[in-house]
């Protein structure tokens, strides 16, 4: 489990998020909802130490703590939405293999590449892809680390509805292998089909709504207006 409690987070002088507690479970996606602003990816970016982001409390990946940065490293891994964890002079199938010899995965890059719908532009540069392309291709390196914890902030926004549905695809494929998945998201259609709970933040709180099924727009309006 990756599990956080008494968490504090801020950036700059600026308090996000007040003394949250919170897992990630194998096997299971959990949903971050709530307006722009309000905490969602500086949460995520806290779960992965991100040097901008100023935080107290305790963090740990199956029992690793955050601090044990190499070990707890090899367990999670963020995926933001921006799919700026990409370089944009190389080649897609450049960008898979480096992340291949670094994570030591065993995954087949053109079969994930097929999977995954890249299979077309491996040797295209990043810089050259459409917002859309990027995203694919920062999800398919998420997926090809096999972390056993993903983050993934926002990663259907660019997607069209037969790239969205692959994708959600391939979460559920890997929660069943056993991955625990925490993803942010403002399509909340998705977030239904998808989410096994949902958390929303209000007020630097995190507010659960798990298995009510009354749909994430509802409890998103009663919440927010």
């Amino acid at each position: 489990m990756l599990a956080f409690s008494d968490l504090t987070v801020r950036v700059g002088t600026r308090e996000l998020l007040s003394r949250v507690s919170g897992e990630v479970v194998p096997g299971r996606v959990r949903a971050l909802v709530a307006p722009n602003g309000s905490g969602k990816t500086t949460l995520m970016r806290a779960l992965i130490a991100a040097d901008d982001i100023r935080r107290s409390g305790e963090i740990a990946a199956d029992g690793v703590p955050l601090e044990d940065a190499a070990a707890y490293r090899k367990l999670v891994f963020y995926v933001p939405g921006d799919a700026s964890i990409l370089y944009p002079l190389l080649t897609v199938r450049e960008n898979l293999d480096i992340v291949k010899r670094c994570w030591g995965s065993p995954v087949d890059i053109l079969r994930l590449a097929e999977r995954c719908k890249i299979d077309s532009f491996l040797g295209k540069r990043v810089r050259f892809l459409s917002l859309g392309m990027r995203q694919q291709v920062a999800l398919a390196v998420g997926y090809l680390t096999g972390a056993r914890y993903l983050l993934l902030d926002e990663p259907m926004n660019a997607l069209d509805p037969t790239n969205l549905e692959v994708n959600s695809e391939i979460v559920r494929s890997l929660c069943g292998d056993g991955v625990g998945v925490l993803m942010s998201s403002h399509i909340l259609g998705n977030v239904d089909d998808l989410a096994d709970d949902v958390l929303f933040i209000k007020g630097g709180k995190l507010v659960s709504d798990p298995g009510t099924r009354r749909g994430s727009a509802i409890v998103y309006k009663e919440l927010f207006g």
